[in-house]
């Protein structure tokens, strides 16, 4: 459904509204933040629960959280145990380094995601692959995940981790993902060396016929500029709609929240 809005309008709700909001640490990322007597394994637990509640307790609801495969339940029975079963819980696949993990590694993250209740999935592209030009290998790869969610009317995103590529590698990642028929592609994982660039967008919004999603270092002082590359148009007006645009973030929420 077409939704356009004038984008210096847009208020605190309405950007909240294609927020994903992320929590993707593993134990491990915590080891040299851990305090004494305390083990990474039970300290992220604890901030996972402290995402989950700040989740439900926004003033703004997220269209969804993107959470670990291995999350995706507890989040789910979490979000349902609270009313908010409204948010969507979408997960990641070959996640933070799309060219560590092998196709078959990634199917089956997919499945398992898909199996505990996952609506989206976040993939990594092989962009070691992309950049030696093995396209079909790249294609493939996608088009096996695009084949295994669609199959549960679950949706794609592909990360193209942009901070990887040179732009004639960005457009072409748009393109074999085009191919094989992904619903959007997304700048980042937000653990490479930069996020969500205009400049990026811009190629991806040229080169994709569907969904975009803006992600890594995106917050309320950069957002409009970044939706404005979003939107595909020079009229000042967005179709804000979660199908076509979304954004990934970690702390934006806690800003439109204080007020926009």
């Amino acid at each position: 459904m077409t939704k356009l809005l004038k984008i210096n309008d847009l208020n605190s709700e309405n950007i909240a509204s294609i927020c994903d909001h992320t929590f993707l640490y593993r134990s491990e990322s915590f080891k040299k933040t851990v305090r004494e007597n305390e083990s990474c394994v039970s300290l992220r637990k604890e901030l996972f629960l402290n995402f989950l509640n700040e989740t439900i307790n926004l003033k703004f609801s997220p269209h969804a959280i993107c959470v670990r495969p291995e999350d995706v339940s507890f989040a789910l029975n979490f979000l349902k145990e609270h009313d908010k079963e409204k948010i969507l819980v979408a997960s990641v696949v070959g996640f933070p380094d799309g060219s560590h993990y092998s196709t078959d590694f990634k199917i089956f993250e997919t499945k398992l995601a898909i199996a505990a209740g996952a609506k989206e999935i976040d993939m990594v592209i092989n962009y070691e692959k992309l950049k030696k030009g093995d396209f079909e290998f790249v294609c493939e790869e996608i088009k096996a995940v695009v084949f295994e969610a669609h199959k549960f009317d679950v949706l794609v995103k592909v990360i193209l981790e942009n901070s990887e590529l040179i732009k004639e590698q960005i457009k072409k990642a748009c393109e074999l993902c085009e191919a094989a028929n992904v619903d959007f592609v997304k700048t980042s994982t937000g653990f490479s060396s930069y996020g969500a660039l205009v400049e990026d967008l811009n190629i991806m919004r040229k080169n994709f016929s569907k969904g975009v999603k803006a992600s890594g270092g995106v917050n309320i002082s950069n957002v409009k500029k970044i939706l404005f590359s979003m939107s595909g148009r020079d009229d000042g007006f967005i179709d804000l709609n979660p199908l076509k645009v979304r954004i990934g973030e970690s702390s934006l929420l806690i800003g439109l929240d204080d007020g926009y």
